[in-house]
């Protein structure tokens, strides 16, 4: 895992660029946005109404056996794994979420719980159940 939150004195972002940056321009932004304007409430009624039908019955299934909600958005390579609930302090430090520039794979974006934050994953592919939103 990559730490993802702060550089050696919170504001350096080296070889970093913040999540919003990185997915201007992506599908997964109005995601991301709708998550962080809707915070505190259920994750995946902020998401519904920007799922296509057809793919709504597949995050709610992996919501129900997972416990997150997993969007891929293939035109910036990155996942966000969002939790039943997202917190406003959860949303406020997912915009602090740091990605690496020179990355070949995916990278998956999840809550940890423990530290309270969120992490980046680097893997080759995006997990099978994740649903896919195209612009």
């Amino acid at each position: 895992m990559v730490d993802v939150t702060d550089g050696p004195d919170g504001t350096d972002r080296g070889a970093t660029e913040l999540i919003l940056g990185a997915l201007a321009g992506s599908a997964l932004l109005p995601f991301l946005q709708a998550v962080a304007t809707r915070a505190g409430e259920d994750a995946y009624q902020a998401i519904r109404d920007r799922l296509p039908w057809r793919s709504r019955r597949g995050a709610r299934a992996e919501l129900k056996e997972a416990g997150v909600v997993s969007l891929a958005a293939r035109d910036a390579r990155v996942v966000l794994q969002l939790p039943e609930r997202v917190t406003p302090v959860m949303a406020a430090r997912l915009e602090n979420v740091r990605l690496p520039v020179d990355r070949t794979g995916w990278a998956v974006v999840s809550w940890d719980e423990v530290q309270s934050r969120w992490v980046v994953e680097l893997v080759a592919e995006p997990p099978p159940s994740a649903t896919p939103v195209e612009p």
